[in-house]
C-alpha cells in the first residue's frame, strides 16, 4: 500500500474502476448498474483490508466507559511505583488496580487534563494533576483512602485563574505543571510562575534538556526561568510539535501534527522518511513514545496507533478494525511490564506488548473455533470448525479457504513430509496444488505412528473404531484396513506403551486396553475398564505420555498403570489434591496446565508461566507449530507463544495488594493497611479488599484468615473478603493469586471490649468467686432455711396430727364422757325417779297409816304409829335421796352449778336443785316429790329462778339450763 492510507487507495482503486467500466455501465439499467457498483465496492474492500484479518497481533484489553464507569475521554495516564494505574477522565482521577476501578473527582468536579506519578523525598506516593484553574496532588492515607492537597490554591498568580494544565513533567528534582501559557514550577517547597515569549506547546525532556515548541516558531530550550532557541528547527514555525523525543546517537526525533516526523542532529534537521510518513501526516499525529525496546508508538487522531522500529519499518498498526475502541488517541503511556496504555476519546485500551502471546481473534474471524493447526511447507495450515484455511508463514496475508475441506476439521499432522487431514467427512492428503482423499471413514480424530514388522504404519481413533494406514510403492499414505475385534465407538485418544500395549479412551465414555496381532489386522485382547471399580469416572478420560509411561486422567485425577494393568495414582501429578487441571505436552520436555481460564507452561527449569487463556472445553488442543512457536486453538481463533520471548520481559513477580479495610456494618470507618492495626472493641466485623496490580490477565485468588482457619478458600475472581464476629486476638490474612505462588499477609489485633480486658477478667472473675461462694453461702442458708421450714411444717404437720390425734382422743373421750354423762343422766333420773317414787309409795304409807290409826283408834298402839310415822316421815324428806342424787350430779354435771352461780351468785341451794331438775328435763310432777313441794311450790320456784337469771319471757328456762 506503500504510502497511502486504506481510504485514499480505497476511493483511488474504486475511481478508476468506475472510469474502466463508464463506457459499459452507462448502457446497463440502473438495477444492473447499482448491483456490479456493489459488486466492485465489495471487491475493493475485500482486497484491501482482507490482509489484515491474517495478522496476530498482541492482546488489546478494551476499558470501556462502563466498565470504568466514568467519561469517555481519557487525556493522559500514568502509573505509581506499586503499579496502580491513573488516568485523567473528563469526570476526575481515575484508578485502577487490576480488580476495582475508582474516581476522584477534582474540588469542583473540572475535567483532569493531566497526570503525573511520583515520590515526594520522603518516599511518599503522590499522584500530581492538572485541570482548570486547578493542579496539585492526590496522596493516599494509612488507611488507603485518597486525599487531594491542592497547590493552586496557596499561590498568588492571577493568571492560574484562567489556565488549563494540560501537561505534567518531572525534570530532576522539579515538577512543571504546564498550560499552553503559563509553567508553574514545583520545586517540592514553592511553586514558581514561568511566562514564556508566547503561547507554546508540551514541554519535553530529551537528553537532561527541557525541550518546547514556541508556537509559531521553533523549538526551546527552558533553562531556569529563560528559553534559548535549539539551533536548526526554525521551520518547525510552520507546523504543530506534539511530541519530541530521544533518538539514536544523540539525535532528537520531532513529531508534528500534519507534517510528518524529523531528525535534529547538532543543529540539523531534516525528514524522517518512515514507511508510513504520508499516512501519519493525513491520520493527525497527537501522541507519540518511545518505549522501552527502542519502538515508537505514533497515536494519531484519525487512525489509531503505529508501532514503528528504530529503523523506520511499521511493526503493527492498531485501529477501530483490529481491536481498539476508537481511532481517537489522547493519551500514550508504558507501564513497569512494558504494556502500552492507550487513552482514547472513547474508552481506555491496553496492548500487552511485551507479553510473549500473540492473537488471530477478530470480530469477523472467518475460522471461528479452531481444533488442529501445522505448518508444511512455509504455510500455517490451520483446522476449523468451518474447515481447512491456509495463509503463507510467517506473513500477514490473509487465510484462504482450502476448496472441499469445508466442515469440521479434528487433527492436522506432518508426518514423514505429508500433511494430513482428519476431517469428519473422512482422511485427507494436502499438497501445494490439490487435496486428496485417501479414506471415507469420517471422523479423523487423532494419527498415532507405529511400527510393526519392521515397517511403520499410522492408526488413527474415528467415529467409528480404529483403521490403519500405511505407505504405498510411491511412498504416500494410503488406507489399509480397519481393526476387526474393535467396536465400532468413537475413539479420540491413543497411547501406546513401552510393551506394546494401546490405550485408548473413548470420545465421550470409557476407557480400553488393546493388544494387536502380529498383522494389525485384529485385536487378540480387548479389555474394558469399569467404573467405579477400576477407574473413578468412565466419562472425559484423557490419555497422555510421559516419561515412558501411560497417563490417564479420570474424575479430575492422573493415574498410571501397574505391570499388572491396575490403575494407581500418579506420584507426579497429583500433588495438591485441590488443583484439578488437564495435561497437554509440549516440546522439549514442556507440558502445560490447562485451567478453564489459565494455562501455565511448566518449563524444564521449573518456571511456571501463566497465560490467561480459555481453550475449548473437552478439545483443549496446543500444537507445538514450530520449535519456536506453539500454537493454542480458541473458540474464536488461535493464539501464538513465542517460545523466544518468554525471557525478554524482566519483571518481578507481584503479590497482591492490600487496598483497604472497612467496618462490614459501616463502610465509612476504615483502618490501616500499611501496618498492623489494632482494630477497636466496637467492631467485630471486617472486609478486606485486595488486588494484583497486573493487567490484561484474569486473575483468581485464594484467601484464608489464620487464627480463625488455615484452610485456604475456593478460587474467586472476588477482590474482597469478609469476616463476620470475629473473636477477641490476632489474625493473619493471607491471600494469594493464580499466577505465581507468592503470598501477602496483612496480621491485625481485634482489640477486647473493656469487659473482655485481663484487669476486667481478673475483676470478673473475683466477681465470679465471690458470687460463687455467696451463692455457696445463699444456697446453704436456703438450704438451711429450708430444712427449718421442712422441720418446722414437719413439726407442724406431726403437731397437727398430733392434735389431730388429740382431738381424736378428746372426741373419743367426749364421746365416752356424753355416753357417761347420758348412763349417769339416766341414772340420775332414775335416781330422782325412784326417789319419787318411793315418797310416793311413803306418802302412800303414812296415808294408810294415818287412816289405818283413824279407823283402830287406841288398838293401834301410838308408840309403833308415831314412831312408824316419823320414820316414814324422815324417808319421805329425802335428804339422803338428794344427798346422793346431788353428788352424782355434781360428778356429771361439775361445771354447771359453778357456771350458774357465776351467772347469778346469790342464787340457793334449793334453787340449784330445781335447776338440776330442769337440766334432766324433769316434767313439774316430777320435780315435785324429788324437791319434796307441791307442783305448785314447782311452780313459783320456777317464777323466782327466772326472776334471778333475768330472762325473758320467751325464752325457755329448761333450754337455757341445757345450754349453760
Amino acid at each position: 500500500m506503500g504510502s497511502y492510507t486504506k481510504s485514499s487507495v480505497n476511493s483511488l482503486c474504486f475511481d478508476r474502476l468506475s472510469r474502466y467500466g463508464q463506457s459499459i455501465l452507462f448502457r446497463l439499467s440502473m438495477k444492473t448498474k447499482h448491483k456490479i457498483i456493489l459488486f466492485l465496492r465489495f471487491t475493493v474492500w475485500f482486497a484491501l483490508f482482507q490482509p489484515a484479518l491474517g495478522q496476530e497481533l498482541p492482546l488489546i484489553t478494551n476499558y470501556s466507559s462502563t466498565t470504568y464507569r466514568a467519561h469517555n475521554q481519557n487525556w493522559d495516564i500514568s502509573q505509581r511505583d506499586d503499579r496502580i494505574m491513573y488516568a485523567a477522565n473528563s469526570d476526575g482521577l481515575l484508578e485502577y488496580d487490576g480488580a476495582n476501578w475508582r474516581l476522584f473527582p477534582l474540588p469542583n468536579g473540572q475535567i483532569v487534563r493531566s497526570v503525573l506519578c511520583d515520590k515526594d523525598k520522603t518516599g511518599t506516593q503522590r499522584t500530581y494533576v492538572g485541570g482548570f484553574g486547578e493542579f496539585g496532588f492526590w496522596e493516599n492515607t494509612p488507611t488507603g483512602k485518597m486525599t487531594y492537597h491542592s497547590l493552586s490554591k496557596g499561590i498568588r498568580f492571577k493568571s492560574i485563574e484562567t489556565e488549563e494544565i494540560w501537561h505534567i513533567l518531572k525534570a530532576g528534582e522539579t515538577i512543571y505543571f504546564q498550560s499552553f501559557s503559563y509553567i508553574y514550577q514545583y520545586d517540592g517547597k514553592r511553586v514558581t510562575e514561568i511566562r514564556a515569549p508566547g503561547n507554546f506547546m508540551y514541554l519535553r525532556n530529551v537528553g537532561n534538556r527541557q525541550l518546547i515548541q514556541l508556537i509559531d516558531k521553533g523549538l526551546y530550550i527552558l533553562e531556569g526561568k529563560t528559553f534559548r532557541p535549539l539551533e536548526g528547527t526554525e521551520d518547525l514555525s510552520r507546523t504543530s510539535v506534539s511530541s519530541i523525543l530521544p533518538f539514536d546517537q544523540g539525535k532528537i526525533l520531532i513529531a508534528t501534527a500534519k507534517h510528518g516526523l524529523f531528525l535534529w542532529e547538532n543543529g540539523k534537521m531534516r525528514p524522517w522518511n518512515v514507511t508510513i510518513a504520508a499516512e501519519l501526516k493525513k491520520s493527525i499525529l497527537n501522541k507519540a513514545l518511545r518505549l522501552k525496546n527502542g519502538t515508537y508508538a505514533f497515536g494519531t487522531i484519525l487512525n489509531g496507533l503505529y508501532l514503528v522500529s528504530a529503523e523506520g519499518d511499521l511493526i503493527s498498526h492498531f485501529d477501530s478494525q483490529n481491536g481498539l475502541q476508537n481511532n481517537t488517541i489522547l493519551s500514550l503511556f508504558e507501564d513497569a511490564r512494558q504494556n502500552l496504555w492507550l487513552g482514547l476519546n472513547k474508552g481506555m485500551d491496553m496492548i500487552s506488548l511485551a507479553s510473549p502471546l500473540s492473537f488471530y481473534t477478530k470480530t469477523n474471524n472467518p475460522l471461528g473455533t479452531t481444533y488442529a493447526a501445522a505448518v508444511w511447507n512455509n504455510r500455517l495450515y490451520v483446522g476449523s470448525n468451518s474447515g481447512l484455511f491456509v495463509k503463507k508463514w510467517p506473513s500477514g496475508e490473509p487465510f484462504q479457504l482450502v476448496p472441499g475441506l469445508q466442515g469440521q476439521v479434528w487433527d492436522l499432522k506432518v508426518i514423514d513430509g505429508q500433511l494430513i487431514c482428519g476431517h469428519s467427512e473422512g482422511t485427507f492428503r494436502i499438497t501445494e496444488t490439490q487435496i486428496e482423499k485417501i479414506s471415507s471413514i469420517p471422523g479423523g480424530w487423532t494419527l498415532l505412528t507405529i511400527e510393526a514388522r519392521g515397517e511403520k504404519f499410522l492408526m488413527q481413533g474415528t467415529y467409528t473404531g480404529l483403521h490403519i494406514y500405511q505407505k504405498n510403492n510411491q511412498g504416500l499414505w494410503e488406507y489399509a484396513h480397519r481393526v476387526e475385534k474393535v467396536p465400532p465407538i468413537p475413539i479420540k485418544g491413543i497411547v501406546q506403551d513401552k510393551n506394546g500395549v494401546f490405550w485408548l479412551s473413548h470420545a465421550y465414555k470409557g476407557l480400553y486396553r488393546m493388544r494387536l496381532n502380529d498383522d494389525l489386522k485384529s485385536a487378540k485382547e480387548w479389555s474394558a475398564y469399569e467404573s467405579p471399580l477400576e477407574l473413578p469416572s468412565e466419562y472425559s478420560v484423557e490419555l497422555a505420555s510421559w516419561k515412558n509411561r501411560v497417563l490417564i486422567r479420570s474424575g479430575g485425577r492422573f493415574y498410571t498403570p501397574t505391570p499388572q494393568y491396575k490403575l494407581m495414582p500418579d506420584p507426579d501429578f497429583n500433588a495438591g489434591e485441590d488443583d484439578i487441571y488437564k495435561l497437554r505436552m509440549g516440546m522439549a520436555g514442556e507440558w502445560f496446565k490447562i485451567y478453564r481460564d489459565q494455562v501455565f507452561l511448566e518449563r524444564t527449569d521449573g518456571e511456571s508461566r501463566g497465560f490467561g487463556l480459555s481453550l475449548v472445553r473437552n478439545s483443549e488442543t496446543i500444537v507445538p507449530l514450530t520449535d519456536r512457536y506453539y500454537l493454542f486453538c480458541l473458540g474464536n481463533g488461535y493464539a501464538l507463544l513465542d517460545r523466544s520471548n518468554l525471557n525478554s520481559q524482566v519483571a518481578e513477580p507481584l503479590v497482591p495488594l492490600i487496598r483497604k479495610v472497612t467496618s462490614l456494618t459501616q463502610s465509612s470507618v476504615s483502618f490501616p493497611t500499611t501496618y498492623p492495626p489494632q482494630i477497636p472493641d466496637q467492631t467485630r466485623s471486617l472486609r478486606i479488599s485486595y488486588a494484583l496490580p497486573l493487567y490484561g490477565s484474569e486473575i483468581l485468588y485464594q484467601y484464608r484468615l489464620k487464627g480463625l482457619t488455615d484452610a485456604w478458600s475456593d478460587w474467586t475472581v472476588q477482590s474482597f473478603a469478609d469476616f463476620t464476629n470475629l473473636a477477641v486476638g490476632t489474625y493473619d490474612f493471607q491471600v494469594r493469586n493464580s499466577l505465581n505462588p507468592l503470598v501477602t499477609s496483612y496480621v491485625f489485633e481485634m482489640q477486647p471490649h473493656w469487659y473482655e480486658a485481663l484487669w476486667a477478667k481478673i475483676l470478673f472473675l473475683l466477681v465470679g468467686i465471690s458470687l460463687i461462694i455467696g451463692l455457696i453461702l445463699w444456697q446453704e442458708k436456703r438450704l438451711a432455711a429450708h430444712r427449718r421450714k421442712l422441720l418446722a411444717e414437719q413439726e407442724q404437720k406431726l403437731h397437727q396430727q398430733q392434735l389431730a390425734a388429740e382431738k381424736k382422743i378428746i372426741e373419743i373421750r367426749n364421746e365416752s364422757l356424753q355416753n357417761e354423762i347420758r348412763n349417769k343422766s339416766q341414772q340420775l333420773s332414775n335416781i330422782a325417779i325412784n326417789v319419787v317414787r318411793k315418797n310416793e309409795i311413803l306418802e302412800e304409807i303414812r296415808d294408810e297409816l294415818q287412816q289405818v290409826k283413824a279407823e283402830m283408834g287406841q288398838q293401834l298402839s301410838n308408840i309403833h304409829y308415831h314412831k312408824l310415822l316419823n320414820s316414814i316421815e324422815r324417808n319421805v324428806s329425802g335428804k339422803e335421796d338428794w344427798k346422793l342424787f346431788e353428788d352424782n350430779f355434781n360428778d356429771v354435771h361439775d361445771e354447771f352449778f359453778k357456771r350458774l352461780k357465776k351467772i347469778n351468785p346469790s342464787i340457793t341451794p334449793s334453787e340449784l336443785r330445781l335447776a338440776a331438775c330442769l337440766r334432766m328435763n324433769l316434767a313439774t310432777k316430777e320435780m315435785a316429790p324429788a324437791l319434796g313441794i307441791s307442783v305448785r311450790g314447782v311452780e313459783i320456784k320456777r317464777y323466782r329462778l327466772r326472776k334471778k337469771l333475768d330472762l325473758d319471757n320467751d325464752v325457755n328456762l329448761n333450754d337455757f339450763m341445757m345450754n349453760v
